[in-house]
């Protein structure tokens, strides 16, 4: 990854579009939990859709695009079809069903893995020009990697955090992906009673802690420490936090937990070190939230439908403006026909000379698949 820049002034053009923003509204009250966790009054601010004319790192030369390549995005953040990149491996070419899982980046030793059901763990390396399925554990490949979060190590392979929400546990792992340690049900609050558990997410906080959510049974979310690899004896949120917690991030800058609340489009900020909720931001209206990946002050949202229903768009939320910067949608404006609905996205960034290339992954469920979008600068 290239290092933090200092961002740039913007010169936001507000899009006609944000005035179907108006008409978001809600909020989270206080209210007890089963466990005795008080969630407190939170405000829900609707992010207004603003153009930017710079982004975070120098913009790509500009180019003149063949006759007919299509654009999608606005602003500095406009985006073309890599479909020369992320190459599906001979043994997974037409065994792609009903893909239902995630990306993530180890951006040391560029490589991404996505985890796809029955293969567990694909890799792509060589600047996403070769892919392999990766000879891990076997239990990676029996069910379904749903979410996942890497850390990095110095001087090590990094850890691998996972969650199977078919196989009711999380994993614990290097990214060899062999001997995983694993987390089964938790025997703790309304798991005691309630033996239902399918975790969609995990996220590290440091070296010697996550957190998991239960986003399609119990609706918590949960901390846990790396070693032992145990659960601390707590539970968050519940379903008045949201009916489908799907998608659990860490932000380092102020030390809190995005939580993607799925139905309601709306990511919620809960602070680790506070422990109590600090922000929500909605989407627009009828936008599905799967997960966000952060980047710098940006965060990729990864959308299961946009409004109306329409095929998942990718979007770009600038974090220091509570800004939407752009809209992406692989689907209706990029030529992937079987993108109805993102699961999950990642920044993918790299150096190539001076000049530093952006990258979107992203990966759709149902029917399902995997693509790669560049940032380019077309001229006009």
């Amino acid at each position: 990854m290239p290092p933090v820049a200092d961002m740039k002034k913007k010169f936001p053009l507000t899009l006609g579009l944000a005035a179907i923003l108006s008409g978001l509204s809600g909020s989270v009250h206080a209210h007890d939990t089963a466990d005795g966790h008080v969630h407190n009054f939170i405000p829900t601010n609707t992010l207004p859709i603003r153009i930017e004319l710079k982004g975070p790192v120098a913009a790509p030369a500009p180019v003149n695009l063949a006759a007919g390549t299509k654009v999608s995005g606005q602003g500095f953040w406009k985006f073309v079809a890599a479909p020369d990149l992320m190459p599906l491996p001979p043994e997974v070419v037409g065994n792609v069903v009903q893909a239902h899982g995630t990306l993530i980046v180890d951006a040391e030793r560029d490589i991404v893995y996505w985890g796809l059901k029955k293969f567990g763990w694909i890799g792509f390396s060589n600047r996403l020009s070769a892919s392999w399925v990766v000879k891990g554990d076997a239990q990676f490949a029996r069910n379904n990697i749903h979410g996942a979060d890497i850390l990095p190590r110095r001087g090590k392979l990094p850890l691998v955090a996972a969650a199977d929400n078919e196989g009711f546990k999380i994993y614990l792992s290097d990214t060899t992906f062999q001997n995983p340690k694993t987390l089964p049900v938790p025997k703790l609050g309304a798991y005691l009673t309630n033996q239902t558990y399918r975790p969609t997410d995990v996220a590290f906080v440091s070296s010697r802690r996550l957190f998991v959510t239960d986003g399609y049974a119990q609706r918590y979310f949960l901390p846990v420490t790396v070693d032992p690899f145990a659960y601390e004896g707590e539970i968050f949120g519940g379903k008045l936090l949201s009916q489908t917690p799907h998608g659990i991030t860490y932000d380092t800058k102020d030390k809190s937990l995005i939580i993607s609340a799925r139905p309601e489009g709306q990511s919620k900020r809960w602070s680790v070190t506070k422990r109590e909720y600090s922000a929500t931001d909605a989407l627009p209206v009828g936008t599905l939230l799967c997960d966000v990946d952060i980047w710098q002050n940006y965060a990729l949202a990864a959308c299961l439908d946009g409004p109306n229903k329409t095929p998942g768009p990718l979007m770009i939320v600038n974090l220091k403006t509570r800004t939407i910067a752009s809209i992406i949608k692989p689907k209706e404006e990029l030529g992937y026909d079987l993108c109805d609905h993102i699961h999950d996205a990642a920044w993918y960034v790299v150096k190539n000379g001076r000049k530093t290339e952006v990258y979107l992954l992203f990966t759709s469920w149902n029917p399902g698949g995997i693509g790669a979008l560049k940032l380019v600068n077309p001229e006009s």
